[in-house]
């Protein structure tokens, strides 16, 4: 099992991250810039602030043909737990990898690492650079929900729309996409 590194022996370089969920169209992306020294349960929250996730359920990894999971569920399904480990120690020679999210939907995420830059004092990291359209509601039914869902609120006025709309919170639109609210709003939270 991968052990964690001393940051002291680690140069400090940035990771830029780009995040395509499967199966959805148009697609939804998502860049952003984050240390390599990043912990796997740390990409895992960046992962869910910048898509939009709720993180209310299990997910792994799939790096260099193994799979990595919160110990919850390592202990279930043969997994190595991720607690602890470093993204470039399990990392290998490949920048592709794959995140799934939520075992009953099956969220599928590529992740690509698409540049490596030096650490830059005047930024603040983590940042999310860049993505397209609205992250899918939770538990709306894995890809073929979600395009029943869009589906829908496009369709004229129904007591299912209504219902579909009042379970979002009263609006949805599937093209918007803002890395200032994500960044304002999670990643640079200070509560």
């Amino acid at each position: 099992m991968a052990k964690k590194k001393s940051l002291k022996k680690v140069k400090l370089e940035v990771y830029e991250f780009k995040v395509t969920l499967g199966e959805t169209s148009p697609v939804v992306w998502r860049k952003f810039l984050a240390h390599n020294i990043i912990e796997l349960e740390e990409l895992h929250m960046l992962i869910q602030m910048t898509m939009g996730w709720e993180n209310s359920h299990l997910y792994f990894f799939q790096i260099d043909n193994k799979n990595y999971s919160p110990e919850i569920s390592a202990k279930e399904t043969n997994d190595i737990p991720l607690e602890g480990i470093l993204l470039a120690d399990v990392l290998g020679n490949s920048k592709k990898f794959n995140y799934i999210y939520d075992f009953g939907d099956d969220w599928f995420h590529e992740v690509e690492i698409t540049a490596i830059h030096e650490h830059d004092e005047r930024m603040q990291y983590p940042i999310c650079i860049g993505g397209e359209n609205a992250c899918p509601p939770e538990d709306c039914g894995g890809p073929y929900g979600f395009e029943n869902f869009k589906k829908a609120l496009a369709g004229p006025d129904s007591e299912e729309k209504d219902e579909l709309l009042s379970w979002v919170g009263g609006y949805y639109n599937p093209t918007t996409f803002d890395p200032n609210f994500v960044n304002k709003n999670f990643l640079w939270n200070e509560e």
